[in-house]
C-alpha cells in the first residue's frame, strides 16, 4: 500500500471511529478509487455499511474481499451480517456453518447461525446456538438479547427466567434494574419480592404516574384510627383491580378518602370500604396517612391465596343509559368486543389485534356482536356489530352495558377488570408474554374467577388466538342450546 492510499484509509477509519458515518463511507469509496484492490479498505467499509443497514452493498464488497481472502473472519462476519440482513437465511447458515468448521469458538457465527434458525422456526436448535454462543461470549449483550427472545417464542418459562433476570442485572442500574425485577417476580409468582421491588416504581426513570407529595406519612398498614387517603396512580384498569383493598384496609383505619379517576366514580361507589370519594380537580379532605393503591398488595402481603374481595366487589349504577338500552333483547348471545388499547401505552401494539383479523368471529351464528371499542380510528371489524362506543360517556355506562351482555370478549384493557370486578362473563386476549397480573400459562385468574384467558401460543400469531374463540363460541353456543 502507497503512502498516499495508507493516509487516505487512516483518515476514513479516523471518521469512522468518531461516528461521522458519512464521511467515512464516501473517505473509504475514495481509497477504493485509489486503489481498487485495497482489501482492507473493503473490509472497513463493509462493516460500516453493515452497521448503516446498507446491507446489499456490504454484501457485494464482502464476497470481493472472500474471493481475494477466502479465510477472513471478520469478513466472512460481516457476510453473515449481510445475509440475514436481507433475509438470505439458507446462505447465512451455510456461512455460519463454513465459518465454524474454521474456528469452531467463533461466538459471532454462533449467534448468526442461531438467528438464522429462529428465522426459519427452528427455535430449539436456535436456543442451543445462542446459547454456545454465550458462553463463548458472554459479554455480547446481543447474545444474551435473541436468547431471551427466542426462549419467549418457545415459552420455555423456567429458562426464560434466568436470562430475563440476567439481562436485567446485567444492561440495567439502579431503580429500573429493580423494577424489571418486581416484573420478573410478579409475573412468576414470586409476589413476595415483587411487591417490595415494585416500590422502585416512584424512582426515575420509571415514574409510572403521579406521584402526590403529601407531607403526611405512607400508610404501613397498622391500625390508624384517623383517616387514611388511597389515590390512584395508573390507568383505569389498576384503579379497578386494587380498590378492591378499601374494604379490607378499612378495617383497619377509622375513615377511608379515595381519590380516584373522574371516569370511574359512577362504578366506584358501589365499592365496600371508601367513605369518601373525590378527583384531582378536588380539594382532598383532611386525612392522616395515605398510600397509592398499588401499594397496597405489599402492605398486606398478598400472595394468590390471599387476594381480597370476593367478586362482585362492584356493580352498574341504577337506572339505563343509551348504550345499554341499545343492547337488544333476544335468543341470541350477546357478546362485546373490544380489540385495541390506549395508543399511549408503551407495549399496546403487543396487546391489540390487526382487526382485520377478527372478522372470523362475525360467521359464528347465533351471536348478537357489540362493540365496546372506544377511542379506536381504525374502523369497525366486519359491517353488522353494533357500535356502542360513542354512546360509552364513562364506565357507569360500560358497566350497565355489561349487565346485559352474556360475555365480553377483549384484549387487555380496562373494560376487562370492569367485567371480572363486576362478575361478569368475560374472556381475555393476550399477546405472547402477558403483563404480570395474569401469570404464565394460565387460562384463569385468582383475581378475577368470572374471567377465562386466551394466551398465545406464538409470536404475534392473533389467528390461533381467534380460532381458539371462535371454537369456544361454538361449544358455548351448544351448551345453551342443550346439545352438548
Amino acid at each position: 500500500m502507497d503512502p498516499e492510499t495508507a493516509a487516505r484509509l487512516a483518515e476514513a477509519r479516523r471518521l469512522d471511529r468518531d461516528q461521522d458515518h458519512g464521511r467515512a463511507v464516501l473517505a473509504y469509496k475514495m481509497v477504493l478509487r485509489r486503489d481498487p484492490g485495497c482489501l482492507d479498505a473493503k473490509v472497513d467499509l463493509a462493516g460500516l455499511l453493515m452497521a448503516l443497514g446498507r446491507f446489499q452493498e456490504a454484501l457485494e464488497l464482502c464476497r470481493e474481499v472472500l474471493q481475494a481472502r477466502p479465510d477472513d473472519l471478520a469478513t466472512s462476519q460481516n457476510l453473515i451480517g449481510a445475509l440475514l440482513g436481507l433475509e438470505l437465511h439458507e446462505e447465512a447458515d451455510a456461512t455460519c456453518r463454513r465459518l465454524l468448521a474454521l474456528d469452531p469458538r467463533c461466538a459471532a457465527a454462533h449467534l448468526g447461525l442461531g438467528t438464522s434458525l429462529d428465522c426459519r422456526g427452528r427455535l430449539a436448535e436456535a436456543e442451543q446456538a445462542f446459547l454456545t454462543a454465550r458462553a463463548l461470549d458472554p459479554a455480547d449483550r446481543r447474545i444474551r438479547d435473541v436468547l431471551l427472545r427466542t426462549q419467549f417464542k418457545l415459552r420455555a418459562w423456567d429458562r426464560v427466567r434466568p436470562t430475563w433476570l440476567a439481562m436485567a442485572r446485567e444492561t440495567m442500574e439502579g431503580p429500573k434494574a429493580l423494577f424489571e425485577e418486581a416484573f420478573i417476580h410478579l409475573t412468576y409468582g414470586d409476589w413476595a419480592r415483587g411487591w417490595e421491588l415494585y416500590e422502585s416504581r416512584w424512582d426515575a426513570p420509571n415514574k409510572v404516574g403521579p406521584k402526590w407529595d403529601f407531607p403526611q406519612p405512607l400508610w404501613d398498614g397498622s391500625p390508624l384510627p384517623g383517616t387514611l387517603l388511597l389515590h390512584y396512580e395508573q390507568g383505569f384498569g389498576d384503579t379497578l383491580m386494587f380498590i378492591r383493598y378499601a374494604a379490607q384496609a378499612r378495617a383497619r383505619v377509622g375513615r377511608i378518602a379515595a381519590m380516584v379517576q373522574p371516569h370511574l366514580l359512577p362504578v366506584l361507589a358501589s365499592c365496600a370500604g371508601v367513605d369518601q370519594w373525590f378527583t384531582i380537580d378536588q380539594e382532598p379532605p383532611p386525612f392522616d396517612a395515605h398510600l397509592p393503591l398499588l401499594s397496597l398488595p405489599r402492605v398486606f402481603g398478598t400472595r394468590p391465596d390471599t387476594i381480597p374481595a370476593p367478586v362482585p366487589y362492584l356493580r352498574a349504577p341504577a337506572g339505563s343509559c343509551p348504550a345499554a338500552d341499545a343492547v337488544t333483547p333476544g335468543p341470541n348471545l350477546k357478546v362485546g368486543l373490544v380489540w385495541a388499547g390506549s395508543t399511549i401505552h408503551k407495549h399496546d401494539s403487543l396487546r391489540t389485534v390487526p382487526v382485520d383479523l377478527l372478522e372470523p368471529l362475525s360467521r359464528e351464528p347465533g351471536v348478537d356482536w357489540y362493540s365496546l371499542q372506544v377511542g379506536y380510528e381504525g374502523g369497525l371489524p366486519w359491517p353488522g356489530i353494533r357500535d356502542l362506543g360513542p354512546l360509552l360517556k364513562d364506565f357507569g355506562d360500560t358497566a350497565q352495558v355489561l349487565d346485559r351482555l352474556d360475555l365480553l370478549i377483549s384484549v387487555d384493557t380496562a373494560v376487562v377488570h370492569l367485567a371480572g370486578a363486576m362478575g361478569r362473563p368475560a374472556w381475555l386476549l393476550v399477546g405472547l408474554v402477558p403483563d404480570w397480573r395474569w401469570g404464565l400459562d394460565r387460562e384463569d385468574s385468582p383475581w378475577y374467577p368470572t374471567l377465562r384467558i386466551f394466551p398465545q401460543l406464538s409470536h404475534q400469531n392473533w389467528q390461533d388466538v381467534v380460532a381458539r374463540l371462535r371454537l369456544s363460541l361454538n361449544q358455548l353456543m351448544n351448551s345453551r342450546r342443550g346439545t352438548c
